[in-house]
Formats: structure tokens, sequence, C-alpha cells
């Protein structure tokens, strides 16, 4: 099960659902007992609903506050006579219903004798979506990862906007990348109740809006309206708002009135990390004389004071404040800062305890891995996923938010968030769950592709076969760099010896293989995309290892031999091909004309 109960006793015998039977239900559990009418009735079982307690009905759902401490708790007692799922409330029934679900799944309508006894460890339990780096997901596959997130028993859900809501009056920004309306955002929000998860809405608010500075009416906001040179030496264009332009508030107000009467949360997400610009630009001569981290706070608290005359509650990202740990606890006391980093030794016990002694309230934010790499690293993720959840809950951690970023085009599809989003569910719920690799995977195919092929442990090897090469990046693998940013690949190219070369051959073979089983399986209807977007994804990877080869063996993309860039091109080519299909398959056509670009942006750069 995902996630794994924290307490299970299994009993003598086996409970055997009858063709047709009866559901033990009242007003207050009704919504319940449908969904799991439903349930039943994909195996072929009949059942009807009765008030009646007295009954012979062989399911009873039971509301009793006295019974179940915890409001998102419940009890399954499973006998050979009936089953009987109790809760505290009704969302404490969903979840038992969700485990239910499961188990039958997996046994079929002969489940085995056993008492669950569950609650979660982290009240919060979220996971964000990037849906501002080209991909934006169509309400068909949202409403799917909803309901999959509903039966992970996640109850929050953030998707990340930069310019991809459709705000009236700034059409040019938003204009050719499909962007979500008010209209999709209210149906969505109803969605999301509907399965007890909180659609938090998340809009940067200080760094990272580009797509808007760009524009000429917007250029007055910007810190750097002619761009900046980052700290690793790349220019970018304009970047974050000035936080010393008295417009940038104002701004911000308007777009937080269109945006956040579509929502029910009373939280909001405002970003404000990685603001890189800040400080070199108009803020320069302020940022000198008071400190840029006071400018930093400055500007965020005037961001909650924003969003707190409209009673909502202020999410942060916390990687710019916490360089300037002197000015952490003039925090508000009701905010939430969003402590994250995605390596697997990134430093969460350091930045839970500053945290936490200083009394901010906060959650620990990790990652999937599943950015800049086509097919993951998965190892990290497990990596980086437990050490955030483990110190999160040791420094007391109010929730977790697992995120799944879109760095240069997210060209990754979504079956590679698999395993992060199932092992984030079972540690989130069960700290002291000691799941193994090995059943984590069996279990992500059982209940996430719903399928006996060993999809998932197929997934995980290409999500470590970055570690052929004994030179690693942060937050990318050498293939995706070598594909889509050859440029920084030829910066390292010294570093890389015979070995790796020899080593990545063999990494290339092994993805094959994950091709050929995976081509020649004999799989369900409903599992053929899935399958499509992990080959399509693979043969990105074994391009990239390509890539690699030939950027060291030639050290210039001019000086490959032109039979070899002429296969090259040809195989990018039909492997994009490919990606568009699947992309307008699953995805709104905005944005996919950017990402394309990026994905064969190599083809440009040989001159």
């Amino acid at each position: 099960m995902l996630p794994q109960p924290r307490r299970l006793v299994m009993l003598d015998g086996e409970c055997e659902l009858p063709l047709c039977g009866k559901i033990l239900t009242n007003y207050d559990s009704f919504t319940i007992a449908s969904l799991l009418k439903s349930e039943l009735a994909k195996y072929g079982r009949n059942f009807s609903f009765t008030g009646f307690g007295g009954s012979d009905a062989v399911i009873k759902l039971i509301i009793e506050p006295s019974t179940v401490s915890s409001s998102q708790g419940y009890k399954i007692k499973i006998t050979r006579d009936n089953v009987v799922i109790i809760a505290k409330t009704n969302r404490g029934l969903f979840y038992g219903l969700q485990t239910f679900k499961q188990l039958v799944r997996e046994y079929g309508c002969k489940i085995p004798a056993m008492v669950i006894e569950d609650e979660p460890d982290f009240k919060n339990r979220g996971f964000m979506l990037d849906v501002s780096r080209d991909r934006i997901p169509n309400m068909q596959t949202l409403k799917a990862l909803i309901d999959l997130l509903a039966e992970l028993k996640y109850n929050e859900f953030q998707l990340y906007f930069e310019h991809t809501f459709a705000y009236e009056g700034h059409e040019r920004v938003w204009k050719g990348y499909s962007p979500f309306t008010a209209q999709e955002i209210l149906e969505l929000d109803r969605y999301c109740k509907d399965r007890f998860i909180e659609l938090v809405p998340n809009q940067n608010s200080f760094g990272h809006l580009g797509k808007w500075l760009k524009h000429e009416e917007y250029k007055y906001l910007a810190e750097c309206p002619e761009g900046f040179t980052t700290p690793w030496g790349e220019k970018y264009g304009s970047f974050s708002l000035c936080p010393t332009v008295p417009e940038s508030i104002t701004f911000l107000e308007s777009l937080f009135d269109q945006l956040l009467p579509n929502f029910t949360s009373a939280k909001v997400n405002i970003g404000g990390d990685e603001t890189y610009d800040l400080g070199l630009g108009r803020s320069k001569e302020i940022c000198e004389r008071l400190g840029k981290g006071k400018v930093y706070l400055d500007f965020l608290l005037r961001i909650y004071k924003l969003l707190k005359r409209r009673g909502k509650t202020m999410m942060f990202w916390g990687d710019i404040i916490k360089n300037y740990p002197e000015l952490v606890v003039n925090l508000p006391d009701d905010l939430i800062a969003l402590i994250w980093g995605y390596e697997s030794n990134h430093p969460y016990e350091h930045e839970c305890r500053l945290f936490s002694e200083r009394g901010v309230t906060f959650y620990v934010c990790p990652g999937t891995s599943s950015w800049n790499s086509f097919v993951g690293r998965s190892d990290n993720a497990i990596a980086n996923i437990s050490s955030a959840l483990l110190n999160g809950s040791k420094y007391g951690a109010i929730g977790f938010l697992l995120t799944d970023w879109g760095d240069n085009g997210h060209p990754q599809h979504l079956p590679f968030s698999m395993i992060p989003l199932g092992y984030a569910s079972t540690i989130g719920w069960n700290i002291s769950s000691e799941i193994t690799i090995g059943d984590l995977l069996r279990q992500v195919d059982i209940h996430l592709f719903k399928t006996n092929l060993p999809l998932a442990e197929d997934i995980y090897m290409l999500g470590t076969l970055y570690k052929s090469t004994n030179i690693q990046f942060h937050n990318m693998s050498p293939y995706f760099m070598s594909l889509v940013c050859p440029h920084k690949m030829f910066e390292h190219l010294k570093e890389f010896d015979k070995e790796d070369t020899s080593n990545i051959r063999k990494a290339v073979s092994e993805a094959e293989n994950v091709i050929k089983r995976l081509l020649g399986s004999d799989v369900q209807t409903d599992l053929q995309q899935a399958i499509a977007q992990v080959i399509n994804n693979t043969q990105m990877l074994i391009l990239g290892m390509r890539a690699f080869i030939f950027e060291k063996e030639y050290n210039s993309l001019e000086k490959i031999p032109d039979q070899i860039w002429h296969s090259f091109k040809e195989e990018l080519n039909k492997i994009s091909q490919d990606y568009t299909q699947i992309w307008l398959n699953v995805n709104r056509p905005g944005g996919l004309n950017q990402s394309l670009e990026k994905l064969t942006r190599i083809l440009k750069m040989r001159v």
C-alpha cells in the first residue's frame, strides 16, 4: 500500500466480497459510500446502501469522533464476515476508503483479514507542479493527477505560476501559452476540494518574472531592465521586481485581486526565491546602505501585509532569508517559510534548526529530481526526500511540499515523477516507515501505474544511469547538459576520462534494453501512454549520452564528421516528432514550440 499504514495486524481468514451486498451509511458518510459503490462496481460487485444499523451489511462506514483521535485518521477492521471503516471525520473516512481501494486492487475480492489503525505524521502533505516552464497539462491530465494525489493521501496541491494565468489586461504576457483561465481554476479548486485536497495559489511575486519584465510596458518595474550577469557567469534578461519602485506593490496587488478569488484556500505561495539580481540595478544604492537582506525582508513584509488584508496566510521560499540568520527572527509568526534544496546532501538539518530555533513555522520542500535529466535522478530523489522529511519531523515542520520543476523546457514526462510521489507519500504519512526500494517499486507498479510489468523498476534504473560518469553536476545530469546545454558541457570535458566514455557506452546499452523490453510488452490501453512517454524520454537520454561521447571525442560540434552529425540530427528530429505527439495528447499546445526549441537548439549551434 502507498502510503504504508502506521499499524497493521493480520488476522486469521479472509473476507470475500459477494456479488451483491449492502453498504451501511448515513447522511454524513453518503458521499464516501457512493465512491465506494462505484469502486466495487469495477470488480463486478453490485452493492446497495442501507441506513439500518442492524442489517447484514458487508461493509460499514462509520463516523464516530470518540473512537479515532486524529481528524485525518481511520481504522479498518476486516473479518470473515464484514469490513468496517471508522473515522472521526469524513476526511478520515475518505483516507480509509483509499486504503481499502488499494487492498482490493492488490488482493481482488478475497481480502485477508486484518486490522489497520492509521493517521498521518505530517498534517500537510503537498505536491507542487511547475506549469510555467512551457509544459502546461490539459484538464484531463490534471484531474487524473489529482485523483492520484488523493489516493496517495496528499492534501495540498500547487500549480507554480509565473506567467501562465490569464490575467485580464496582461494578454501580451501569456499569449501563446494556453494559460489557465479563472473558470478552469474554479473547476480545479472544486475538483480538489471534493477529494479533500487544498488547491493553493502559487504566483511568484519577486524573482522569476522574466516573462513579464522582458516587455517594454513592464520594464519600469524591473530591478535590472537591461538584464544582468548571474553569479555563475550567464547573461540573463530582466528577472526580478525592483523592491524600491512603489509601483511594484501596486502591480502585485492587481494580480492578487484577479487570482485569489478563484481559490478557496487561505494560503498563498508568493515565491520570492532566487532573486539573484537584487542590488545589482535600481536598488543598488539602498542595498549598499541598508544591506541586501534588509531590503529583501522589507519587500517581503510589504507583500505579507497585502495578503494579510485579504485574510490570507503567506508562504514563501526560504532560500534568500536563510542567508541572513539575524533577520529570520523578524519574520511574522503567522507566515510559512518553505525550506528547499534538491541534492541528496542538502543541509536540511541545519536549515530546519535555523527556522525552528527562531520560532518560524515552516514546510520542508524536497524535489522529484526529474528535471534537467530526461529520466530523473531516482536515487538522489529518494535520499533528498528522506533527508528533508526526517529533519522536518525532527525540528517541527508542519508539512512538506514535494516539488516537480520543469527547467529548460520541461521535457521530462510525468511518469518519471511517480516514484518520488509514492515515496514522499509514504514517508510523509508514516515517518517511521522502513519501506525498501524493492517494495516501493512494486507498490508504484501496482497502485500508480496499475500494471504487473516492472515499469517502476525500469524507471528507477534509468534514473541511476547519470552516475555512469565520475563527474556530477548540481541539479542536472551530464547527459541532459550534453544535449540541451552543450555550451556548458564543453567547459567541463577535460574533467572526463576514457573510463567515463566506456561506462557511458555500457549505459547506452542498458537504456536500449529497456526500450526493447517495453516495445515487446503486451500492455493494456491505459498504460500505453505512459509506456510511450518512458520510451520517448529514454531515447532523449540515449541521444544525450551519444552527444556526450562525440563532444568528448571531437571537442567541437563543427569537428564532428558530417555522417555522424546527419545521423544524430535525423534521430533528434524523429524524437522531437514523437515528443510533439505525446505532448499534445496530455498537455495544452501553448509552450510546445518553446520546449522544442530548447530540446533541439544543439542543431543550431553547429555553424
